[in-house]
């Protein structure tokens, strides 16, 4: 996560920064706003094919294989980007932002794995040690990346320093997981796999009886993150006009709340208040904060903000998934959480598009329309889930 937390700030700054680079045909404000939504779309295009036949792979071949094929694809993915940005060619742009998206479905299967050695009393507070991780990755990763593409710090720093540290931190990671990490998985598995995996998976999502609530929250608040993810730094740049630094200074902070939340909080609150009863004030919480995050003009009420922001979301995530891991049997794991993972792919997918089309101003635009969405996800919750549980123990029964 380290490595992935790395490209946050450098993305943005590709189009947004003070000092853009030059993409040749890239000249309008509508141009660039299509490239980026485009380029961070083709992220999670991908990963909506990937992460369902990544999680089904593991199912029947083990995590292990799986977590270091991926890998190997997300190194080979950053180093194209390093290229990409020098050579400042666009269509080789896309193409590494595209293959380590496929393999960012990884997340599925390293989730499975945590299922997999799990009680179901204890899956929550396990997600949540993966959390902090997450947490971990966002405190020094974002910073890193915008120290590292500052020039004003060190004259051959640029946009594509980072990714020499990326490609680096994922041949480490590959090693500790060749040498450390033990095959968690005992099922093998007969599951077909094939690209339509992922439609498939938005079919079943939609039939199943004790998921399809879930599954349609967990993708209305992955949606509604998405939107202030993707674009908060282009807010950041065009709100504050401030540079990389700050942005990583930023995600410095949320990501320490993030580790506190994860890592803490959710194995302490986890022993007293159930799942359900937490979501139902963090995901309200989430969502009017990322409303309120468009409202201050200065930085401290922006820090304000996203403090309330990291404490939300690190509640949500952990407690959302395992909600969904609880439904699924030993043997599905990976394929139940590889379906979760496409409703979520689908999600990240989404919100460029709209802002494609809708956001031609930006800024604020994001952050409305994401909140709203996660504030329609809690009323969906506190409206539906209730209800569909007790359905479903009912037909159990």
């Amino acid at each position: 996560m380290l490595g992935v937390g790395i490209i946050i700030p450098v993305i943005p700054a590709i189009f947004y920064a003070k000092s853009p680079l030059h993409f040749p045909g890239i000249e309008s404000l509508d141009e660039i706003r299509w490239t980026y939504c485009l380029l961070i779309a083709s992220f999670s295009f991908m990963l909506f094919f990937g992460a369902p036949i990544l999680g089904t792979l593991s199912d029947k071949y083990g995590r292990k294989k799986v977590i270091l094929i991926s890998i190997i694809g997300q190194a080979f993915g950053y180093s194209l980007f390093g290229l990409s940005i020098k050579m400042q060619n666009l269509p080789l742009l896309f193409l590494s932002r595209m293959i380590p998206g496929f393999f960012a479905g990884n997340l599925s299967v390293l989730f499975s794995a945590i299922s997999d050695i799990s009680s179901p009393s204890d899956k929550a507070k396990n997600f949540g040690l993966i959390g902090m991780a997450f947490g971990l990755g966002f405190i020094f990763g974002p910073f890193l990346g915008g120290i590292l593409s500052d020039n004003t710090l060190c004259p051959w720093f640029d946009l594509t320093t980072p990714f020499i540290l990326t490609v680096a931190l994922t041949i480490i990671n590959f090693i500790l997981v060749y040498f450390k990490f033990k095959e968690t998985s005992a099922f093998a598995t007969d599951n077909p796999i094939s690209l339509s995996k992922g439609f498939r998976n938005i079919k079943t999502a939609i039939k199943s009886d004790n998921l399809r609530v879930l599954f349609s929250i967990s993708f209305l608040n992955t949606l509604g993150f998405t939107f202030f993810t993707q674009f908060f730094s282009v807010f950041m740049f065009q709100k504050f006009r401030v540079d990389n630094r700050i942005i990583g200074y930023i995600f410095l902070w949320v990501g320490l709340w993030l580790i506190f939340t994860q890592g803490y909080l959710v194995r302490k609150v986890f022993n007293t208040i159930p799942a359900e009863k937490i979501l139902k004030w963090s995901m309200l919480s989430l969502g009017l904060s990322i409303i309120f995050i468009s409202i201050p003009n200065f930085i401290a009420g922006i820090l304000a903000c996203n403090f309330f922001i990291a404490i939300s979301q690190g509640l949500n995530s952990p407690n959302l998934l395992s909600l969904v891991s609880k439904q699924a049997s030993s043997n599905q794991q990976g394929e139940i959480l590889g379906i979760n993972q496409s409703m979520q792919s689908l999600g990240q997918f989404i919100p460029p598009i709209i802002v494609g089309f809708f956001g031609e101003h930006l800024q604020s635009f994001p952050m409305i329309v994401g909140g709203g969405v996660i504030c329609f996800a809690w009323l969906l919750f506190n409206l539906s889930y209730k209800a569909s549980t007790a359905n479903q123990m009912k037909q159990n029964d």
